[in-house]
């Protein structure tokens, strides 16, 4: 009786991946050639990195390698930021959309699988292969930046934020699960592929818009340094005298270039001040974006097992 009911629920899965092998493979080759272009891009960042292209001390084509490694490196952020979660989206909207348009579900239905599991599987098996392929990649590419020549340097950017940690997988979760709630109300997989673009697109914008607000931001006063480069500014200005801190007020239009006490005494200020998020928040805030996305994401797929209990003839 034990295999008797499990045989179902296998019998799906292996179903699925059978019916969706093509675009499985199509996938599992992204991620390789992902993965291989990646440790490129390591090489290319060791060869920056050691100075091994040095010449004659004058470092020229070190320069141009770091400046080669860091376009590259830009170009791998961005299609690791979007392209996983723009998938996940078309993949959920394309597995369900299909199946409804074609009148296949209810041939499944009827094969002694309810329409809930069927929808579990359906959004399980694709979760499994889009979410390994899309940490092995973040993982990847975090190893690449870390080592690099810059690996100093700002990467608070709303693409290498995606990247190179736990809120990229995420988004693709919430991708997939966006794209499995298209499908059922559109119930057509063209329409259910740009309805779930335009949500994921929308949750990206949003979550880069709060983002700053997502952990409390610190202060720091004096001059502002080159340190600032590589943390999260959030505003930069002067304190006045009366102690009220006014943004946007600095020194670019100052007399004597450089003189910073003459600057603050021109704007009645006593000090400079700047409110940033320092590189100590960047996991708090990774990981507090990661638990937004993921309940998001469990609540369209809440959503859409209701739909589809809805819609049952």
């Amino acid at each position: 009786m034990t295999t008797l009911s499990q045989s179902p629920r296998r019998g799906l899965t292996w179903a699925v991946l059978r019916l969706h092998r093509v675009p499985l493979w199509a996938w599992t080759v992204m991620a390789i050639a992902g993965a291989g272009g990646l440790i490129w891009l390591y090489e290319l960042g060791q060869e920056a990195y050691s100075g091994r292209c040095g010449v004659g001390g004058t470092g020229t084509l070190q320069c141009a390698a770091e400046m080669r490694y860091e376009g590259n490196e830009l170009d791998f952020a961005h299609l690791l930021a979007w392209l996983p979660c723009g998938i996940a989206a078309c993949v959920g909207a394309a597995l369900i959309g299909r199946e409804l348009e074609d009148g296949t579900t209810n041939l499944a239905w009827t094969q002694s699988v309810s329409p809930v599991r069927w929808l579990a599987v359906k959004l399980a098996v694709p979760a499994v292969a889009l979410l390994g392929g899309t940490a092995v990649l973040t993982l990847m590419f975090r190893w690449v930046w870390v080592s690099g020549p810059d690996g100093g340097a700002n990467r608070w950017n709303s693409e290498y934020f995606h990247a190179a940690g736990t809120v990229g997988p995420a988004y693709v979760l919430l991708g997939l699960a966006l794209g499995a709630l298209a499908a059922l109300l559109m119930r057509r997989t063209l329409p259910a592929m740009g309805l779930a673009l335009v949500g994921i697109g929308l949750a990206y914008t949003l979550g880069d818009g709060v983002r700053s607000s997502l952990w409390p931001a610190s202060e720091v006063r004096g001059p502002w340094d080159a340190t600032l480069n590589h943390v999260y500014q959030l505003d930069l200005g002067m304190i006045t005298e009366s102690g009220e801190h006014v943004s946007g007020l600095n020194c670019t239009d100052q007399a004597v270039p450089g003189d910073l006490s003459t600057c603050l005494s021109d704007h009645g200020a006593v000090d400079f001040y700047a409110k940033i998020h320092p590189t100590s928040h960047y996991w708090p805030i990774q990981l507090v974006e990661t638990g937004i996305v993921l309940a998001l994401a469990a609540a369209a797929v809440a959503a859409t097992f209701w739909v589809l209990r809805r819609r049952l003839p």
